[in-house]
C-alpha cells in the first residue's frame, strides 16, 4: 500500500502490531518453496497475566512499544533489514467506488473528488492509495435512446490511512535495525494469509484482543471490512465471571480442549460472540440483497481467541454458514521440531504471515 523503499532478496520479515501483542515472523523463499526462518512474539502487558503486565503504568504506550519492539528484533536478529509492517484496520478506511472508464489522469482527480465522501477529515491529512479492481459492461436500460446500449465501468478500491498514524510507526523503527518496505491496513495482510489464492467468497472474523475485524472477500478481493470494539479480552472476562475463576486462569482455559460454547448441559453465553455474530449477518445479508446468486464458501476464523475449543461449531450455528478455524501455516515449509509449537499458535500470526507473504509476491513479481 504504502511503499517505501525498493529491495530485492529472498528473506522478508512481517511485523504486526496487535493492540496487545507484537509478533513478527521471517520467512524465505528457496526453489518456490516458503520457509518459516524466525519467529518470535512480546505482550504488552495488557493481557490479564501477560509477562509484562508488572511495567510501570506511567510508561507512555508509544514508549513500551517502542522498547518492546526493539528487544524482539534484537532476541530474533532477522536476516532482512527491511520489514512489512501492518496498521490496526480501525485506523483505516477501505472503500470500493465505481467510476465510468477513464483515463488513469482523469481517475486521480476522480479520486480526490470522491474521498471527500469518504473520509471525514481533511485529505492532506491522509494518504491515499488505490487500484482498478474490475472492469465490466454494464447494461444500459432498454428505451432510453439518449444512451448507449453498455457503458465500459471501472471499479477501483480506495485504501486510506492517516499520515500521523503512518509517522507513528516509522519512528517506532527510527532506532531499531530494521527499517520499514510497506505498511498497510492488516485486512489485506489476512486475506492474503488466510485466503491467498482461493476464488471464492469468504468471511473472515479475526478476533484480536480488544477489536474483531470482520472481512467479507471474493475473489482475493476485499469488498466489506468492519471493525467491532470487542474481543478476546471481553470473552476471558466473561468466562472469568462465569467459572468464578481469576482472568489468567480464564485465559488458560481458553485454550484448553474443554468446549464452553455447545455444552449440552450448560454452554455459556458469551455477549461478545453474539455481538461478533451479529455484525457477521448484517453483513452477509447486505452482500446477498445485492448478490442473491452467490454463495459464501465459509466463515474462517482467526485471532488468539481462535483456538478456544467448539469456536467454529458455536459460528457455524448462530451465523448459519461453515465455520473453520484459517490456518496460516500451510503453505509454509515448517521445521518438524517446530510443527507441535507452529499447532499451538495457530492463526494469531495470520497477519505477520500475510505481511511477509507480500515479500515474496514482490520479490516473485519483479
Amino acid at each position: 500500500m504504502f511503499d517505501f523503499f525498493k529491495t530485492k532478496k529472498n528473506y522478508f520479515v512481517g511485523v504486526d502490531f496487535g493492540t496487545s501483542v507484537i509478533k513478527i515472523v521471517e520467512l524465505s523463499l528457496k526453489k518456490e518453496q516458503i520457509y518459516l526462518e524466525n519467529y518470535g512474539w512480546v505482550d504488552l502487558g495488557l493481557v490479564p497475566g501477560g509477562e509484562n503486565s508488572d511495567l510501570p503504568s506511567q510508561v507512555p504506550f508509544d514508549v513500551k512499544l517502542k522498547v518492546m519492539l526493539n528487544a524482539l528484533i534484537k532476541k530474533l536478529k532477522p536476516t532482512s533489514k527491511e520489514a512489512y509492517v501492518s496498521l490496526p484496520s480501525f485506523v483505516g478506511l477501505i472503500s470500493l467506488i465505481n467510476f465510468p472508464e477513464m483515463k488513469k489522469e482523469e481517475i486521480e482527480k476522480a479520486i480526490q473528488f470522491e474521498a471527500h465522501k469518504y473520509i471525514p477529515t481533511p485529505l492532506d491529512d491522509v494518504s491515499l492509495s488505490w487500484d482498478i479492481v474490475k472492469k465490466e459492461e454494464s447494461k444500459i436500460i432498454p428505451g432510453n435512446q439518449s444512451l448507449p446500449e453498455s457503458a465500459r465501468k471501472i471499479q477501483v478500491l480506495l485504501v486510506a490511512a492517516p499520515k500521523k498514524e503512518i509517522k507513528k510507526y516509522n519512528d517506532l523503527f527510527s532506532d531499531s535495525s530494521l527499517t520499514i518496505k510497506v505498511i498497510e491496513l492488516e485486512t489485506f495482510s489476512l486475506v492474503r494469509s488466510l485466503v491467498g489464492d482461493n476464488m471464492g467468497t469468504f468471511l473472515i472474523i479475526d478476533i484480536g484482543s480488544r477489536t474483531t475485524n470482520l472481512i467479507l472477500t471474493e475473489k482475493g478481493l476485499v469488498l466489506a471490512s468492519r471493525s467491532v470494539d470487542a474481543g478476546g479480552n471481553e470473552i476471558t472476562n466473561t468466562l472469568a465471571d462465569n467459572l468464578n475463576v481469576s482472568k489468567p486462569r480464564a485465559e488458560t482455559l481458553k485454550k484448553q480442549k474443554k468446549d464452553f460454547l455447545n455444552g449440552q448441559e450448560l454452554a455459556i453465553i458469551v455477549p461478545t460472540l453474539e455481538l461478533i455474530s451479529n455484525e457477521a449477518l448484517r453483513i452477509i445479508n447486505s452482500y446477498k440483497e445485492k448478490n442473491p446468486d452467490v454463495r459464501i464458501d465459509s466463515v474462517i476464523i482467526s485471532g488468539g481467541s481462535s483456538k478456544m475449543e467448539g469456536i467454529d461449531k458455536y459460528f457455524t450455528k448462530n451465523i448459519g454458514i461453515k465455520a473453520v478455524v484459517g490456518n496460516p501455516w500451510n503453505k509454509i515449509v515448517v521445521n518438524e521440531k517446530l510443527k507441535p509449537t507452529i499447532e499451538t499458535l495457530g492463526s494469531s500470526f495470520a497477519v505477520a504471515i500475510g505481511l511477509a507473504v507480500r515479500g515474496i509476491e514482490e520479490y516473485r513479481r519483479n
